[in-house]
Formats: C-alpha cells, structure tokens, sequence
C-alpha cells in the first residue's frame, strides 16, 4: 500500500485527532448506546484536556493513518503504567484502532495492525493485548482473523452504562510479520 502512511500525533495535533475520536467512536457505537450515557462518555473520553494528557504520556502514543494524504484512521498504543489494565512491561496494548467509514474495507485496518505489531517486536514486545467491546462481533473476528485469542473479560464503562470487553492477546514469539 505504496499511498498509505502512519504519522506520529503530537499536541499541535489535538483538534485533529478529537475530531476523528469523536466521528469514528460515533459512527461505530452511538446506535447501540443510551444517548445520555453516550454523550457523558464522549465529553469525558474525548475532552481536550484528557486526549492533551493521553497525548503527552510517555506510555501512550497515538498515530494517524492517511490513505492518499488523506485521514483515513487513528490508533492508540500503550505501554508499562499508560495500559489500561494489564501494565506488563512485556506487553503493548491496542487500546483504539479506528478507520474512517469512507475508507473502511480497503484493507486499512490490516495494514495498520500490521504496523502496530511490527513496532511491538521492534521495541522487543512478548504479546500485544487490546479490549474490545463483546457486542462488537465483526471488529472480534478481525482480532480472531489476525491470530489474537480471548483470555479474558473486565468491564467498560459509557456513562453509567456497564459493558464488558472480551481481552485478545497476540503472542508476538509465536506471530510472525507477512
């Protein structure tokens, strides 16, 4: 994918990456969810002050994905303190991994996981974990398809709204890049 990039978000890059955060986080899950609990958990997910933190954690690193100079998606990663659960040193979670619905299908979300994991075994990762939403059925047999296995559950909240989120993990000594 020779017009495909992955570029570094940085703080000049805020506005940018709430505007994806919000327009990807809606278009996947706003039909599911009580519009008050959904609207609490988008101010407060997606606020400038929360992402400006996210942003200058040194754990946490987000990336934007452009697909002919144009944005096509964004990911998330953490490791050590910054991960949301498991905080093993060995491990780098996945915690957002959204491509833009205009761009979805294209094998953008492929290409991208593929990156993901490559930076995990460059910075000598053991597995990358992630947490997805168990009602999310076609985004888990995209996990399932790329070799990740459930090993776990932990809650997720939307405003009051308790959901649970199947953990995956893939283990990175036993993956191998394409």
């Amino acid at each position: 994918m020779a017009s495909v990039t992955l570029n570094s978000c940085t703080l000049s890059d805020l506005e940018v990456l709430r505007q994806v955060s919000l327009e990807t986080f809606k278009e996947a899950f706003e039909a599911q969810n009580d519009p008050e609990d959904f609207g609490t958990y988008l101010r407060e997910a997606f606020s400038m002050e929360r992402l400006r933190r996210e942003v200058t954690d040194p754990g946490s690193r987000f990336f934007f994905l452009h697909n002919q100079k144009q944005l096509a998606g964004y990911a998330k990663v953490n490791t050590g303190d910054a991960q949301s659960e498991l905080q093993d040193p060995a491990a780098l979670e996945i915690e957002r991994i959204y491509i833009r619905k205009p761009f979805q299908g294209k094998g953008l979300g492929s290409w991208l996981l593929e990156k993901l994991l490559s930076l995990a075994r460059e910075e000598g990762k053991k597995y990358v974990w992630l947490g997805v939403w168990e009602e999310n059925k076609e985004a888990v047999r995209f996990y399932e398809r790329h070799g990740f296995v459930t090993f776990g559950k932990h809650p997720y909240y939307i405003g009051s709204d308790r959901q649970m989120d199947w953990m995956m993990r893939l283990d990175l000594t036993a993956s191998k890049t394409p």
